[in-house]
């Protein structure tokens, strides 16, 4: 009885990993779009290489507040972001989606280390029209506007050095 136990527990967990997989591409990112449209071929993806996000060095911290990546939405996303007078980096997400998840650490420390820019993150399922606005189409989906313009984009897991290099656009 424990054994057939334990494996139901074990085939349940497999389950849980396979839907993750049919959900989430691991090294590009995950589909935002809709369901019955297939992504593109992996081919055509680009960022295909895999990252160790391990292998970052941490950035010097600068003296004063650390900063933190604040979440943003339709009702507040001009006032954070278009209206900002520093860079902002937005980070479209989703909750369930396991590249952003991957991806939100680096972009915690890569917000504390930052004085001269701020780092937002968009829900694309509680903001599906400004996802659309600015052609989302696969997430994680990093965005760089200054003076209200977006000037610079990247799709898929990042290192913080590239997002450094981003960040200096």
């Amino acid at each position: 009885e424990e054994m057939k136990s334990k494996a139901q527990f074990i085939a349940a967990g497999l389950l849980i990993v396979a839907s993750a997989a049919a959900l989430c591409h691991f090294t590009t990112g995950c589909s935002a779009e809709p369901v019955g449209r297939a992504a593109p071929p992996r081919a055509q993806r680009p960022n295909t290489q895999p990252i160790d996000l391990r292998k970052e060095k941490p950035m010097s911290i600068p003296v004063g507040t650390p900063r933190r990546v604040e979440h943003v939405d339709e009702t507040d996303f001009g006032d954070q972001v278009l209206e900002s007078d520093v860079p902002v980096l937005v980070d479209f997400y989703a909750d369930w989606c396991m590249p952003c998840r991957m991806l939100g650490p680096v972009l915690d420390e890569l917000a504390r280390e930052t004085s001269g820019a701020k780092i937002v993150k968009v829900n694309v399922d509680e903001s599906p029209r400004l996802a659309a606005q600015y052609g989302v189409t696969s997430i994680p989906f990093l965005v760089l506007f200054k003076d209200g313009r977006p000037v610079a984009r990247h799709l898929g897991l990042a290192a913080k050095s590239a997002l450094r290099t981003l960040l200096s656009q």
